[in-house]
């Protein structure tokens, strides 16, 4: 059913970070040329710088975009060293499971939460809490990197040129919703059970989860709601529709 579902032309769209980072270049272009018309270039003329704007914008916030999501989480690269059990739980997997290594970074807030970006496996960013990095137990930990390490193997582009597109004042909400919404049901729950399928132990994650529920909540920008493991409350319109914590925690019970 899932490679059904991903065969079809509204889901291939929804899957493409072209279709996300086009929204906003058409609409800036489009600005362009009725600016350009409205002080009396040819409607034709107006056509070309149009276009190269247009083009202009698409690359910028493509190329920009694994940064914009990071900086939109609000994370800082963690330091070698700054957290051997972190690095450990990363390299173990890596290595297990053939994951490309992402880079590691931290935001500093007491929420347990984590996060993935990054336009390719090869350059990805695994981004965790100082909360979940203090307070989850070394099991939980392990189930909560899996899960993050199985994201991006599933691949971020399209989550992460969202979060980018949805940080441009004025317009970047509605070129979110054109574009469509973010991952839904499917992708959150296959993601978990995949992790927990690596780890052979269901009960961490879902104690990883139940914590995270019960902790501080996350003060996050809007644009990136979508790239956390738990979205936080009062995420922007690129968070899309997710399945409720109970739903994911009675899924992981029943495996």
């Amino acid at each position: 059913m899932a490679a059904r579902r991903s065969a079809t032309p509204q889901n291939a769209l929804r899957n493409n970070p072209a279709a996300v980072i086009a929204m906003p270049a058409v609409i800036i272009g489009l600005a362009v040329w009725a600016i350009l018309w409205a002080v009396g270039v040819a409607p034709l003329t107006a056509v070309v710088p149009a276009v190269v704007v247009g083009g202009v914008v698409a690359a910028l916030l493509w190329l920009n975009a694994p940064q914009s999501a990071l900086a939109a989480l609000g994370a800082r690269p963690l330091g070698r060293g700054e957290y051997p059990r972190l690095e450990n739980l990363v390299e173990g997997l890596c290595t297990t499971h053939g994951f490309n290594r992402p880079s590691l970074h931290v935001v500093e807030t007491p929420a347990i939460n984590a996060a993935s970006a990054g336009r390719r496996q090869l350059a990805a960013h695994l981004i965790l809490t100082r909360g979940a990095l203090m307070e989850l137990d070394r099991l939980e930990l392990e189930a909560v990197v899996a899960r993050q390490l199985c994201e991006i193997r599933r691949g971020v582009a399209i989550e992460t040129a969202r979060a980018s597109v949805a940080r441009i004042p004025g317009i970047g909400a509605l070129a979110v919703r054109l574009a469509g919404g973010a991952a839904g049901h499917d992708r959150v729950t296959d993601v978990d059970i995949e992790a927990v399928r690596l780890t052979s132990y269901p009960p961490a994650l879902a104690s990883a989860l139940l914590k995270a529920e019960a902790a501080a909540g996350l003060k996050a920008s809007g644009a990136a709601g979508h790239l956390w493991l738990v979205t936080p409350h009062g995420a922007g319109p690129a968070a899309g529709t997710r399945p409720s914590m109970a739903q994911r925690i009675d899924l992981l019970g029943e495996i």
